[in-house]
């Protein structure tokens, strides 16, 4: 039973890899203009119209456009005058390499680059934007996007295998939303198209179809992160969730790169504000109070000071918007100053660690079977 699933998985990761992701982009936000600039190439502009006939046009590259709702209708402007209006868009890339420009007038965020098509509609009440193209040239863009330039094809390997990985294994993670993933870091950054780094483009062509699998032949959870501090996490610590095959562990590769260690500086009484409202801390007690002057974390916790508080170490990274939930803190006059180690939740891969690995010679399976020892590596048949 267990071949059959890994030959299913084998041919779905291999038919997915050709087949068109649908990425919501601007997902965070309340959308209720676009702009649009062809950067490259020309697309086909199709619009369906509020009588269900259809209207296209054709926009070349530097062609500007405005797309702006209008109660159930979106109103289509070309070059700042207006054209018509329709329920819903579609942009359709005339070649590969063909790229638009998109902007939100509303936002102060810089204007984002995209390839393949496009889909625009309403959706409660916002313009709905999403990104429609293969897995691999998605891949492309999020590997540029989460690991940035400069690194060993190693690393850029490991990560584009993991984000293919967890692609594929989240597929219906916005379903009803109508598209699969988004750009925001919980479904992987993809902030713009692939930079055409030859460097980052082979590294995904040259790992094409491989994923990580977990020993009952499903797709492995590829948790990653910025960087551990050290130390990866219990999954169970940042999702009060056990996941079979990630597990803390210590990890000297990460330990003296640029997010390895960083400071915070927070007024006492805010911090002391938040224990005793959310946890009823016991501020009167002595020996509370005197374990609230030094608190130290040699090695990972779940909880701050002690269990018996129930204070997730989690959730104060969250409030206040901490890089990690690993640090030590002392009382310093009227500030809790925070030392900590790390960015990121802390599970699984640690990508400064993972770079730091390539630097050093290691290949993308060392990397990969060193923050996944419970996965197997399973390349696509010929």
């Amino acid at each position: 039973m267990k071949s059959v699933l890994v030959f299913f998985l084998l041919f779905s990761c291999t038919f997915l890899s050709a087949q068109k992701m649908r990425i919501g982009l601007y997902s965070a936000n309340s959308v209720k203009e676009f702009q649009l600039a062809i950067g490259s190439g020309q697309y086909l502009l199709n619009a369906t119209l509020s009588d269900g006939s259809n209207q296209s046009v054709l926009l070349n590259t530097l062609a500007q456009a405005r797309f702006k709702i209008n109660g159930a209708v979106i109103q289509f402007y070309q070059a700042g005058t207006y054209r018509f209006q329709a329920s819903q868009f579609e942009l359709i890339q005339m070649a590969h390499e063909d790229f638009c420009n998109w902007s939100v007038p509303a936002l102060s965020t810089k204007t984002r680059a995209y390839e393949g098509d496009f889909e625009l509609r309403i959706y409660k009440g916002n313009l709905q934007l999403i990104n429609v193209l293969p897995l691999e040239t998605y891949l492309e863009g999020v590997v540029a996007c989460e690991g940035g330039p400069g690194h060993q094809k190693a690393y850029y390997q490991a990560q584009a295998i993991i984000s293919r990985t967890y692609a594929l294994s989240n597929l219906q993670r916005h379903q009803k939303e109508g598209f699969q993933l988004c750009e925001r870091v919980h479904c992987q950054s993809y902030l713009h198209k692939r930079t055409g780094s030859a460097l980052i483009d082979s590294s995904v062509y040259q790992t094409r179809s491989i994923v990580l699998l977990g020993p009952n032949g499903d797709y492995f959870p590829t948790y990653f992160h910025a960087n551990c501090g050290g130390q990866t996490c219990e999954p169970q610590d940042v999702w009060n969730e056990q996941i079979t095959g990630l597990q803390s562990f210590k990890d000297t590769f990460c330990i003296h790169t640029k997010q390895a260690t960083w400071v915070k500086r927070i007024p006492l009484q805010t911090w002391i504000d938040f224990l005793t409202t959310q946890y009823d801390f016991p501020l009167t007690d002595s020996l509370s109070y005197a374990l609230l002057q030094e608190f130290r974390q040699p090695e990972r916790s779940a909880f701050y000071l002690h269990p018996v508080y129930g204070i997730p170490l989690r959730d104060l990274r969250e409030e206040f918007k901490l890089k990690s939930s690993f640090f030590d803190a002392v009382v310093v006059g009227e500030e809790l100053v925070l030392s900590g180690k790390g960015f990121g939740h802390g599970v699984g891969l640690c990508q400064e660690g993972a770079m730091q690995m390539a630097k050093k010679g290691y290949s993308y399976d060392q990397i990969l079977r060193y923050y996944y020892p419970g996965a197997r590596l399973v390349l696509p048949k010929e």
